[in-house]
């Protein structure tokens, strides 16, 4: 009888671990420009005004279809949703790999912007189904540390496919794509058969328009969105690091990219499953949440206040990496607070669609106003608008987060 359950138990873990190894890899085709760019405009005879297109045409996609994609999720198997979001990835990717015109490529990223909002709140759904409300922070944060290591052993495959096929191909970008459509088929068929088929009862209380509209009237709901928003803020004034490394400190190119690295793919290896795992212990998500903010708060103070020297650059680096353990941390516990902040488990992908448009709606503004910043004050003057901003969402995260927990408090009888 043990063995029997040690056997489910052991199924389950793989099936969350690759699940969460696919949810690491859906974004790599959409955003093939992020690695492959030279390559991408190269193969395709594209301008840079190309691939702002195109990726604009994903976003707008994605931001439109979050909603509507979430309700699908609450409505329909969670499982069919995954399985067949990743046929379609599949197939986008393999007709991305014959190398269409540019106005085909713009229909490709239109059908992935669809696929990937269906696979992502389907997943956030699987993903906190997977445990109780107690463990929610140990969930998210071992799904954030697979994910990392998910896209930096991609990364690396994918650029040795690009190195082998460069003096072989005409097209080197074209076996990219070859492999990641056979690795997403082979993730496809893993969920296939490890996916555990619904009994029903994920989807028994969302039958009506009523329960999507009653999803708009939880404020827990609007709470974690802006929540997410402050913290995915501060991620996307983070990515300016590299740039600040070079420019106030002098820092040579090659071993900016290398810190880079360390900081976009090797940190959240471990950070977000620690924390996660303490964040359970500590029995209040929205309380770890608050400590994050507080630590981000203080390196950004850091960074803001550290004389551009060479006698610095050490700790300007430690604070660079300590900045991005404590953001994937972060990023490993926000939804974990969902619970807490009262959102029905029924409805979870009615309520991820409503927090992913406005929590990574910095994406389409914060760039443009911390560019002009930058612009406007070349050198380090520039960067004090950059960390500045980092302060000022991670107070305002504070803010929504000591509001959460006494919504958690009220739940939890006396």
């Amino acid at each position: 009888m043990g063995t029997g359950n040690a056997g489910k138990k052991a199924e389950k873990w793989i099936g969350f671990i690759v699940l969460t190894v696919a949810a690491g890899l859906i974004y790599r085709v959409p955003y093939l420009k992020t690695v492959f760019y030279d390559s991408l405009v190269e193969t395709f005879g594209m301008t840079n005004t190309d691939v702002g297109t195109i990726m604009s045409a994903y976003s707008i996609t994605k931001t439109v279809i979050y909603i509507p994609g979430g309700i699908l999720a609450d409505r329909f198997d969670n499982r069919k949703m995954l399985l067949g979001s990743t046929a379609l990835m599949v197939l986008c990717t393999f007709w991305y790999a014959t190398i269409p015109s540019i106005a085909m490529l713009m229909v490709i990223q239109i059908l992935l912007a669809l696929s990937n909002v269906l696979f992502w709140v389907s997943f956030i759904k699987a993903i906190r189904m997977f445990g109780s409300e107690n463990e929610q922070g140990s969930i998210f944060g071992y799904s954030e540390g697979i994910r990392a290591v998910a896209g930096l052993l991609i990364n690396f495959a994918a650029l040795s496919v690009l190195n082998y096929f460069m003096e072989r191909a005409e097209y080197p970008l074209q076996y990219v794509l070859v492999f990641y459509g056979i690795t997403y088929v082979v993730l496809g068929i893993a969920m296939w058969f490890l996916l555990p088929k619904s009994d029903g009862k994920e989807n028994a209380t969302a039958t009506s328009i009523k329960d999507y509209i009653a999803v708009l009237k939880v404020p827990g709901v609007w709470l974690v969105a802006a929540l997410v928003l402050c913290a995915y803020s501060c991620q996307v004034a983070s990515e300016y690091t590299t740039t600040y490394l070079t420019t106030v400190f002098g820092m040579g190119v090659v071993m900016a990219g290398f810190v880079a690295t360390i900081r976009s793919y090797g940190i959240g290896v471990f950070s977000a499953p620690i924390i996660g795992k303490i964040a359970d212990k500590v029995g209040s998500y929205s309380k770890t949440v608050i400590a994050l903010f507080v630590c981000e708060i203080v390196l950004a103070a850091v960074l803001l206040f550290i004389p551009g020297t060479a006698g610095t650059l050490i700790p300007a680096v430690i604070a660079v990496l300590a900045f991005a353990t404590v953001m994937y941390a972060l990023r490993g516990v926000y939804y974990a607070t969902m619970g807490e902040s009262g959102i029905p488990m029924a409805l979870t992908g009615t309520a991820t669609g409503i927090i992913s448009v406005l929590g990574y709606l910095p994406d389409a503004y914060l760039n443009v106003v911390l560019g002009g910043f930058m612009d406007r004050h070349p050198g380090a003057a520039g960067f004090q608008y950059v960390f500045g901003s980092i302060i000022v969402h991670a107070v305002i995260g504070i803010v929504l987060a000591l509001i959460i927990m006494r919504m958690g408090k009220k739940k939890t009888p006396a």
